[in-house]
């Protein structure tokens, strides 16, 4: 049985991801930097920034998925994470045959998006530093695929949400409720957002892995849905029972909207969400408020 090789095993992402896959029994290898990911499956240390550190780990018909690259405050570390990061992941893959890979971006590479949710094949315009660098990499690897005959996935992820996430908005929102945190809430609360479940999202992963394709194809994995950041409060406030600590500002922050339609992941790969926004955001709540460490 060939192998799925985890790139970024130890984020959000990774550990949710990985515990789906040991529960079914794939067989993986996750590569180890300086985090451990606490999943019990075989590792081999490695940094992705240097040239050549997955030559000896990849083999002719393995699955390689890469997860690094999320957002980074330090943002020359971001690029190279996705750029450089990239660049070494792909020429060990070309090396091998029959090779899958499967890079995790972002929806965020469509950009402003105030009529109908974005489809993959509508046309990319991002107005952040984050979904620009997440498009160029997409490039790179769309590149890589048609020149050296690569079989690549890209996987558009919403914004995510769960348990366990140690930033973005939501848990932002939940700061305030458990910490009285003040957050800020952009354009007077009216943006919307397309917000996905971590579990939805690692299982749309997992479908990905289980439903290969051939050549470069790309999925959204969203909620299909778009949701307002007042509304987002007031479900917050009736679950826990409390008022959230929000400044109201009428200043634009990033984009008014993004969403993004999830049809083409529906019908080939059988992704479909099943955790609704309340649903998800109660676990959420429940899980940090009950947290010692949040």
């Amino acid at each position: 049985m060939k192998k799925i090789i985890i790139l970024g095993g130890a984020g959000f992402v990774g550990k949710s991801l990985l515990k789906k896959l040991s529960a079914e029994k794939f067989h993986v290898k996750t590569m180890k930097h300086k985090v451990d990911a606490g999943i019990k499956t075989s590792k081999f240390k490695g940094d992705i920034l240097s040239y050549g550190i997955l030559g000896d780990e990849i083999e002719d018909g393995d699955t390689v998925i890469n997860l690094i690259g999320q957002f980074d405050k330090d943002i020359l570390k971001f690029i190279n994470l996705n750029i450089i990061g990239g660049l070494n992941a792909l020429n060990s893959c070309v090396k091998r045959k029959a090779v899958s890979i499967i890079l995790i971006s972002s929806i965020s590479v469509y950009g402003e998006n105030n009529d109908f949710p974005s489809k993959e094949n509508d046309p990319t315009n991002p107005q952040t530093l984050y979904g620009i660098v997440k498009l160029l990499t997409e490039k790179i690897y769309e590149y890589y695929s048609k020149v050296y005959n690569m079989n690549v996935t890209v996987l558009r992820l919403s914004t995510l949400y769960g348990p366990n996430k140690k930033s973005g908005y939501i848990q932002e929102l939940i700061n305030s409720i458990k910490n009285k945190k003040s957050s800020v809430a952009y354009n007077n609360g009216r943006q919307l957002r397309d917000f996905l479940f971590i579990e939805d999202a690692t299982n749309g992963i997992v479908n990905a892995i289980k439903n290969p394709q051939n050549g470069f194809i790309v999925f959204n994995i969203s909620s299909g849905k778009r949701y307002m950041i007042n509304d987002l409060i007031k479900i917050m406030e009736k679950i826990s029972g409390k008022k959230l600590n929000v400044k109201m500002s009428s200043e634009r922050h990033e984009e008014q909207c993004i969403w993004a339609n999830n049809t083409k992941a529906k019908r080939i790969l059988k992704f479909i969400p099943q955790t609704s926004i309340d649903e998800g955001l109660k676990i959420t709540i429940e899980h940090f408020l009950k947290s010692p460490n949040t």
